[in-house]
């Protein structure tokens, strides 16, 4: 065998390894919802999506963190640094959205829902809860914003000042069915009645609510 063909063999053998162990570092980083061979064009419209995407919702995760958080640990559990960090998970996960499967909305809540337990676990052992301004260093500019925002809204502040003001059963209707999206057999279960009277409820609830611009904006269903 010539000198010139062991060599094309011998690159042909290296090339075959090197897209053998990117196959399995792609599946590896699939695995755990990551994508960290993204080419920085990829990696800057996934960060102009997310950006588009993420402003829409923001309003509702507050109110949703505020409505969560009790008045009791405000001190030291403050909703729009929920907010921050639901949003910097969701951003960094941004690759394992599929749009297919689910909405961007349900997708962030379910983030959401994660990074509040993690914080009441934390505040429950008196642990401090971790400030996201530590690692927040590659989060769009655009997406802190929305966050401080948000959550200086004068309007977000009066629709939440108005929620505050229902009966617990109300408040509840707006928590689980108007941010949350539970469905009516899901929030008859929750408030022991029946689907249909979950269902007549929220619709009250909701034509009362219907001059608010926030209220349109945050609810759902």
């Amino acid at each position: 065998m010539s000198q010139c063909h062991r060599a094309s063999d011998a690159r042909t053998s290296k090339e075959r390894f090197s897209e053998a162990e990117n196959r399995d570092v792609n599946s590896r980083a699939r695995a755990v919802g990551v994508c960290s061979l993204q080419s920085p064009m990829e990696a800057a419209r996934a960060d102009l999506q997310f950006e588009t995407l993420f402003p829409e919702v923001a309003p509702a995760l507050y109110a949703w963190a505020s409505l969560r958080v009790r008045a009791s640990l405000r001190s030291r559990l403050d909703p729009e640094d929920l907010l921050q960090e639901i949003g910097f998970r969701a951003w960094r996960g941004f690759s394992g959205f599929d749009p297919s499967i689910a909405t961007f909305r349900s997708w962030v809540f379910g983030i959401a829902h994660r990074v509040l337990q993690e914080a009441l676990r934390s505040v429950s052992r008196g642990a401090a809860v971790s400030n996201p301004s530590e690692l927040l260093r590659d989060f769009p500019a655009s997406a802190t914003t929305v966050s401080r925002r948000v959550a200086r809204d004068e309007a977000i502040r009066s629709f939440l000042a108005r929620i505050e003001q229902l009966n617990e059963e109300d408040r509840r209707l707006v928590l689980w069915r108007g941010i949350e999206g539970l469905s009516h057999a899901q929030v008859a279960e929750l408030l022991a009645v029946t689907a249909d009277a979950a269902a007549k409820r929220w619709q009250r609830l909701r034509e009362e609510l219907a001059c608010d611009e926030t209220a349109r904006a945050v609810l759902v269903g």
